[in-house]
């Protein structure tokens, strides 16, 4: 009798215990801190990223002015200005870019990117130009969700 009851023991333990040592998914979720909602991510990051790399290589200012919040950007209006320019002074541009961190302060969220960016002016048969730099975006979350609300240095997108 006494080698069933341990037998029945071990199994109520093996039981109690599957929900998180036989479920590693189950067992990484717990061990996550959660995020909460609206919290700045790498997705939100990357999502901006993405949209900034292709406004850029499609000659789309507007598509990649609508990462930012042109608004709550100091000096946004020359920013905007810059960019237009940017765009129309070269007939193809590459964007390459590893997000390196994301960290959240308060109200704002920081994103460090290592960024690289090919760019040939019109009828230029020679090497692209080559820019390689780490730049830092400002997030920040407002109506229509996170935007940018700073990038330096700007001067890179000149």
């Amino acid at each position: 009798m006494c080698i069933f009851r341990s037998f029945v023991l071990a199994i109520i333990a093996v039981l109690l215990l599957q929900p998180v040592s036989g479920n590693p998914a189950l067992a990484f979720q717990q061990s996550q801190p959660k995020d909460g909602p609206g919290a700045f991510t790498d997705q939100i990051a990357t999502r901006l990223l993405d949209q900034i790399k292709e406004g850029l290589e499609g000659h789309m200012a507007k598509k990649m002015l609508d990462s930012f919040d042109i608004s709550r950007m100091t000096g946004g209006p020359v920013f905007k200005e810059q960019i237009v320019a940017f765009v129309s002074q070269y007939e193809t541009v590459r964007i390459h870019f590893n997000l390196l961190e994301t960290s959240t302060s308060g109200a704002e969220a920081i994103a460090l990117v290592d960024m690289e960016m090919e760019e040939n002016p019109p009828g230029d048969v020679s090497a692209p130009v080559h820019k390689h730099t780490q730049l830092r975006f400002v997030a920040q979350n407002g109506a229509k969700g996170w935007k940018f609300t700073d990038v330096q240095p700007r001067s890179f997108f000149t």
